[in-house]
C-alpha cells in the first residue's frame, strides 16, 4: 500500500466514518455496534438525533454525492425509512471495467514484436538527469536481458505473476479508491498509464533485465542514426559537387546506418514504447526521436535515386538532350516521394523534445529542405517547358538582351549589347553577338515612331536600345522583338534578360577569363569595370564596333561551359536559381506552355497581379540621360499605412536617393536625372506630392511630324490626367495607378521625393478573400486584415521600411512576413534589403 500512496502524493483518498464508532467504511445507519445498542432499548422511547453524514469524494457544489441519503419526512422513525440512491452508471470510468480490460491485453500479449522506432527516452541525456529522475527508474537495474524463446516465456510467466498481484492490490483498495476515480475524471487517462507504472514497479528481475538491454543498446542505436546522419551529410555534399563514386559510397553508409538503426529498435523498444504511448510526456519524445530516424532514412533514399538519375544522364555522353534529360526526371520522379515521406516525419518532430543545442538547427534545416524539395518539384514539372526551351522539340531561336543597372531602366537597366541564340536539342549551334551592340540595328528599323514622352530627353524616335520602356517584362520583351523584327525582318521565339551581374556570377564559377587580343584577365572582380572601360575607350568604338570585346569573349564562355566539370553543374543551377529570384535573369516565350510554366514560377517580370483588397507597390526608376550614375546611387523607401476610424486607409511613400559618386569621376559622377513610376492599387487617389525636379524644357526633342504614334503604348498606358499642382502623370496601367515625376540628384546630394494617396478600399473583413486562410486564426466578427504586397524592380535593391498605424480603439493581434513586428496601434516593418518581391499581412480587431 505504501507504494501505491506515493504513487498519488501519499494522499489517501477521504473515507466516510461512523459518528458511533468511529470506524470508516460505513455510517451510523449501517453500523453494527449502533444497531445492537437499539435491540438493547427497544423497549426504551427514541429520541430522534441529529443525522450525521457525510459527503465523500465531491470537489465541487451545489451537485449532490451519488450515496447521499434520502431523508424521509418522519423524523421519528428516520431510519427506518433510509433508501440510499445508487450510483448513476455510465457517468464516471468504470474502474473494474478498465483494469479487466487491461488485464485481458496483458494476457493476451504472447510475445513482444517490434513496434515503433524511438530513441529519445534514454539517449542524449547525461546519467544525472536521464531514468534517475524519471519514475519509470525507481524500481530499474541494470541485470541481463534473456533472449529468445525463454525470454518470452519469462516475461509472460511474470505477466500472469503480475496480474495475480494486482488482483490482491485491488482488492485491498476496495470500493473507495475506486470511487475515488470514478469522481475524478480527470484521472480517467492517468488510471491506464498507473496500471502500467506498478507493473513496472513490481515486475520480477525479468522485465527488469529487459529494461536493461534497452539501455546499453541505446547507445548503439545513437552510434548507428549519427553515423547514418553523417554519411547523408557526405552524400548530400558529394551530390552537390557531382562526385558520383564518393556521393553512391557516402548514401550506402547512411542506408546501412539507418537500417541498423532502425533494427536494433525493432527488436527491443517494443515494451518501452508501448509504456510511453500513453505517458503523454515520453510519448512526444520517443514518437520526435523516432520521425527524425525515418526522416533521414527518406533523404537517404531519396539521394539514392537522385543519384542514379545523375550518374546514368551521364554514361553516354553523346546521347541526346532529351534522353538525358528524360533519364534525370525519371529518376527525380522516384526521388521526390521519398523526400516528402521526409517532410511529412520532420513535421511531426516537436523541436522542443531535441538537445536544446539542436533546436536551432533543425528548425533551419526544416525550412531549407522544404525550399529544396519545392524546387526539385518545379523542375520536375518543368520538365515539358524545358524540352521546348532548350530545343528538343525542334530549333528554337532567341533575342539576348544584355542589361547594365548601371543606368537604370523599368526591366533592369540599358540595353547595350545584345545577341541571337539558335538552340537545338539542348545545344547551342550558333551565337551571334553583333559588335555594335544594340544600335547595330538602329538604322535598319522601317518604322518611325514617336517615343514615350519622358524618352524624349535623350531621342526623338523610339528605336530598340530604348525598348524596355515598360516595367512588365512580358511587355517590355514583345516590344523588343516588334522592333527586332521590323529591323532585321526576322523572328524570334522568345527573350531573354540578362543583368551585369550575372556576368559576375560565372566568372566566380568558371574562374578568370583571359582576352588574348587585348592583353586582359577578366575575373569576378574586376570584368564588368574592364569592360565598360573597352567598350567606352577602346580603338575598336572609332570604327562603331564598342562591343566588339563582347563577340570575341561569347566563344570562350561557350566552350568553357561544354567542357566543363560535373562539378561545376550544381554551382550553376544555385546561381541561376539565385538570379532568377532577384530578377538578374528574366524571360519570355512565345509558347504558351513555356511562358506558363515560367510565370509559375516567378521568373517572367511580370507586374504582380493583385485583388481589390490588397496594398500595393512598386517602385521603378528610369534613367534618361544620367549615364552610369545608378551605380552610385544609394536608395530607401518608406511606406507608412494610416487607417482611419471608418477603415479607409491612406498611404504615404518617401523615396530618398543618394548620389555617392565624385562630380570629377567619368560616366558614374554625371547627374542622375531620374523619372519615377510609382504603382499602386487602381484607382488609389493622389493626395499630395513633392520633392520633384523637373529637367530644363529645352532639352527635350520634338519628333518629326511624319513620326507616328504608337498604339501598343496606348493600350498600355491609360493616361487619367496630369496632376496641376506638382506635374505628376497619372495613368492607368497592368491593372495598377501609376504616378510619373521627375526627380534628379547631384553627385554628393540626397533628394527626397513623398507621395500620399487614398487607397480605393476599406480594411477587409476577415470573412472576406485572402491569399491566407485567417479565417482560422481570429474568430472575432470584429476582425479585419490588411495585407501589403512589394514587388523589387530589376537591378536595383532599395533599403525599405513601413509602419501600418490603425486608429486607438484597434489593436493588432496577428502578423504574417519577415521583419514585421507588432505595436499597440499597429505594426512596423525594420528597415531590409529589397532583393525580391515581399507579402506582410496584418490581423486586427476591435
Amino acid at each position: 500500500m505504501s507504494r501505491i500512496n506515493k504513487l498519488f502524493n501519499k494522499k489517501r483518498p477521504q473515507l466516510r466514518r461512523c459518528a458511533f464508532c468511529d470506524k470508516p467504511g460505513h455510517n451510523k445507519s449501517t453500523c453494527g455496534q449502533y444497531l445492537a445498542s437499539l435491540v438493547q432499548i427497544k423497549s426504551t422511547p427514541i429520541t430522534a438525533a441529529p443525522i450525521k453524514f457525510f459527503i465523500h469524494h465531491v470537489s465541487h457544489s451545489p451537485t449532490a454525492s451519488t450515496h447521499v441519503v434520502n431523508l424521509k419526512k418522519d423524523t421519528t422513525q428516520t431510519w427506518h425509512n433510509v433508501a440510499t440512491i445508487s450510483p448513476e452508471k455510465n457517468k464516471f470510468l468504470d474502474f473494474n471495467a478498465a483494469y479487466e480490460k487491461i488485464k485481458q491485453e496483458i494476457q493476451s500479449n504472447k510475445t513482444i514484436t517490434p513496434g515503433d522506432i524511438n530513441q529519445k527516452i534514454f539517449a542524449n541525456l547525461s546519467p544525472s538527469e536521464s531514468v534517475q529522475n524519471s519514475v519509470l527508474s525507481k524500481e530499474l537495474t541494470p541485470k541481463k536481458q534473456k533472449c529468445g524463446e525463454h525470454a518470452k516465456w519469462s516475461i509472460k510467466k511474470s505477466f500472469n505473476s503480475i496480474t495475480q498481484k494486482i488482483d490482491t492490490l485491488l482488492i485491498n483498495l476496495g470500493k473507495n479508491i475506486k470511487n475515488f476515480f470514478r469522481a475524478n475524471f480527470f484521472f480517467q487517462r492517468l488510471i491506464a498509464a498507473t496500471v502500467i507504472l506498478i507493473i513496472i514497479l513490481i515486475v520480477p528481475s525479468s522485465a527488469n533485465s529487459y529494461y536493461q538491454n534497452i539501455k546499453l543498446t541505446t547507445g548503439k542505436i545513437v552510434q548507428d542514426s549519427t553515423a547514418g546522419f553523417l554519411s547523408l551529410q557526405n552524400s548530400t555534399i558529394a551530390l552537390m559537387q557531382a562526385d558520383i563514386p564518393t556521393a553512391q559510397t557516402a548514401i550506402n553508409d547512411a542506408l546501412n546506418s539507418f537500417g541498423t538503426a532502425i533494427s536494433t529498435m525493432e527488436n527491443n523498444y517494443e515494451f518501452l514504447q508501448k509504456i510511453a504511448s500513453i505517458v503523454p510526456v515520453l510519448d512526444n519524445e520517443v514518437r520526435s526521436r523516432q520521425s527524425l530516424l525515418l526522416a533521414g532514412q527518406k533523404i537517404a533514399q531519396g539521394n539514392t535515386y537522385l543519384l542514379k538519375g545523375i550518374a546514368e544522364s551521364q554514361i553516354n555522353a553523346s546521347s541526346t538532350f532529351n534522353i538525358r534529360l528524360g533519364i534525370f526526371n525519371n529518376h527525380l520522379s522516384a526521388a521526390i516521394p521519398n523526400y516528402k515521406e521526409a517532410l511529412g516525419y520532420l513535421d511531426t518532430v516537436n523541436s522542443d523534445s531535441l538537445p536544446l543545442d539542436y533546436q536551432g538547427p533543425f528548425k533551419e534545416f526544416k525550412i531549407i529542405f522544404t525550399a529544396v524539395l519545392h524546387d526539385l518539384q518545379n523542375l520536375s514539372d518543368l520538365n515539358g517547358a524545358i524540352k521546348e526551351i532548350f530545343g528538343v522539340q525542334g530549333q528554337r531561336r532567341y533575342l539576348l538582351v544584355f542589361q547594365n543597372p548601371s543606368e537604370l531602366r523599368p526591366t533592369g537597366g540599358f540595353i547595350g549589347s545584345i545577341a541571337v541564340m539558335d538552340v537545338k536539342d539542348g545545344k547551342i549551334i550558333s551565337l551571334d553577338v553583333p559588335a555594335g551592340g544594340s544600335y547595330d540595328i538602329q538604322g535598319q528599323l522601317d518604322q518611325f515612331l514617336e517615343p514615350p514622352t519622358p524618352l524624349l530627353l535623350t531621342n526623338k524616335r523610339w528605336e530598340f536600345q530604348d525598348s524596355n520602356w515598360f516595367p512588365d517584362f512580358s511587355t517590355s520583351a514583345q516590344k523588343m522583338m516588334w522592333f527586332y523584327r521590323h529591323s532585321r525582318n526576322v523572328t524570334v521565339d522568345g527573350v531573354i534578360a540578362i543583368n551585369a551581374s550575372v556576368l559576375e556570377r560565372l566568372l566566380a564559377i568558371t574562374g578568370p577569363i583571359s582576352d588574348e587580343k587585348r592583353g586582359l584577365t577578366l575575373s569576378a572582380d574586376n570584368a564588368l569595370s574592364t569592360i565598360q572601360q573597352v567598350v567606352e575607350t577602346g580603338p575598336e568604338k572609332k570604327g562603331n564596333k564598342p562591343k566588339q570585346i563582347l563577340s570575341d569573349l561569347a566563344p570562350q564562355f561557350i566552350d568553357h561551359f561544354k567542357n566543363s566539370e560535373p562539378k561545376d553543374l550544381v554551382p550553376l543551377i544555385v546561381n541561376l536559381q539565385e538570379a532568377l529570384t532577384k530578377k538578374e535573369v528574366q524571360a519570355y516565350f512565345t509558347d504558351q506552355t513555356a511562358q506558363l510554366a515560367i510565370e509559375q514560377m516567378g521568373w517572367s517580370g511580370k507586374i504582380l497581379v493583385t485583388n481589390d483588397r490588397q496594398d500595393y507597390l512598386a517602385v521603378f526608376n528610369t534613367n534618361i540621360h544620367g549615364e552610369k550614375s545608378d551605380s552610385k546611387i544609394k536608395q530607401s523607401i518608406s511606406h507608412q499605412a494610416v487607417v482611419q476610424d471608418d477603415g479607409t486607409i491612406t498611404d504615404t511613400v518617401t523615396i530618398s536617393r543618394t548620389h555617392t559618386g565624385n562630380a570629377q569621376e567619368k560616366l558614374y559622377g554625371t547627374t542622375n536625372i531620374d523619372y519615377i513610376r510609382l504603382y499602386v492599387p487602381k484607382n488609389s487617389e493622389l493626395v499630395s506630392a513633392s520633392g520633384f525636379i523637373w529637367p530644363e524644357e529645352s532639352n527635350f526633342k520634338v519628333p518629326e511630324k511624319t513620326y507616328k504614334a504608337d498604339e501598343f503604348l496606348k493600350q498600355i498606358e491609360k493616361e487619367i490626367k496630369i496632376d496641376e499642382r506638382t506635374g505628376t502623370r497619372i495613368t492607368e496601367e497592368f491593372g495598377k495607378t501609376a504616378f510619373g515625376n521627375w526627380v534628379i540628384t547631384e553627385p554628393g546630394q540626397t533628394t527626397e521625393i513623398e507621395f500620399t494617396y487614398k487607397l480605393p478600399f476599406k480594411l477587409a473583413d476577415i470573412n472576406q478573400t485572402a491569399n491566407i486562410s485567417w479565417q482560422k486564426i481570429v474568430n472575432s466578427k470584429q476582425a479585419q486584415r490588411y495585407q501589403l504586397i512589394i514587388q523589387k524592380q530589376s537591378g536595383i535593391e532599395s533599403l525599405f521600411e513601413s509602419q501600418i498605424i490603425l486608429p486607438t480603439d484597434w489593436q493588432p493581434n496577428y502578423k504574417e512576413g519577415d521583419g514585421i513586428e507588432l505595436a499597440k496601434n499597429g505594426a512596423s516593418i525594420s528597415s531590409l534589403t529589397l532583393n525580391t518581391d515581399r507579402v506582410w499581412g496584418l490581423v486586427m480587431e476591435k
